[in-house]
């Protein structure tokens, strides 16, 4: 069973407009009580010639922050696949929710590679400058949520679990997306024909959840391209309806 996540642009309340690299603005109902979170969302694809790059870095920033609460994840968006080489990882819900990110940010058009910290900030995800300012200012500021996990079986083509959000969840989602570890893949076509290309923590399947409680128990799908030899990891986050990320936790 494969769930996919439907982003509703309708549903995205704004408590700001920002261009280019700029802020949003995190909702104030609550305090901030746990330790400081950084979420950095890559947009990318194997088709696209500026991407090797980000993705480079991506797995570099994993490394470097290793021991900090620092979580990546690569989303492989479709629109290239249509250009010679069709991206094994790219999907529309993808497209679709960066699609939102640029409605929240006020951008006319996507573009990769793409990253985004905790849903507030955004730049080109090559630029270690700003992946460095962004990370630190995120580092910051302590997080509202925090999430456990708990019952994991993992059972057929599913892994099933139990979660527990604390802090305040009023008007947010919790995201799990699964990802696989690492995966080096041989382009045959394309911008990039001829390379092998590197991708960490590559998200194979995500699913929302409506926060109407703290608790629940829930199941993820395990998609057909993971395979035996692949490390798999949950990462999971806390999302207004702003988009921003509030708290973060990590299953491997």
């Amino acid at each position: 069973m494969k769930t996919l996540i439907l982003y509703s642009f309708l549903s995205i309340l704004l408590t700001t407009m920002a261009v280019g690299d700029q802020s949003g603005v995190l909702e104030n109902d609550t305090s901030p009580k746990d330790p400081p979170i950084a979420v950095v969302q890559l947009f990318t694809s194997q088709g696209c010639s500026s991407c090797p790059g980000a993705d480079l870095l991506l797995d570099q920033i994993k490394k470097e922050y290793a021991y900090e609460n620092v979580y990546v994840l690569s989303y492989h968006v479709d629109y290239w696949d249509r250009l010679g080489w069709k991206d094994p990882f790219s999907r529309s819900d993808f497209t679709i929710l960066q699609k939102a990110y640029g409605f929240k940010f006020n951008t006319r058009t996507v573009y990769t590679p793409q990253a985004i910290v905790n849903g507030l900030y955004q730049f080109v995800g090559s630029n270690r400058g700003k992946m460095a300012k962004y990370l630190s200012r995120a580092l910051k500021t302590g997080a509202e949520n925090s999430i456990t996990f708990s019952e994991i079986e993992k059972k057929n083509d599913a892994i099933s679990f139990s979660y527990t959000v604390n802090g305040n969840t009023r008007d947010k989602s919790l995201k799990v997306a699964l990802v696989v570890e690492q995966r080096k893949t041989y382009v045959k076509r394309g911008e990039n024909g001829g390379r092998t290309l590197l991708n960490s923590n590559i998200v194979v399947e995500e699913i929302e959840i409506a926060l109407s409680g703290k608790a629940g128990k829930t199941k993820i799908a395990i998609p057909s391209i993971v395979t035996e030899k692949d490390a798999l990891t949950m990462i999971a986050y806390v999302q207004t309806n702003n988009l921003s990320i509030t708290g973060a936790g990590m299953l491997e």
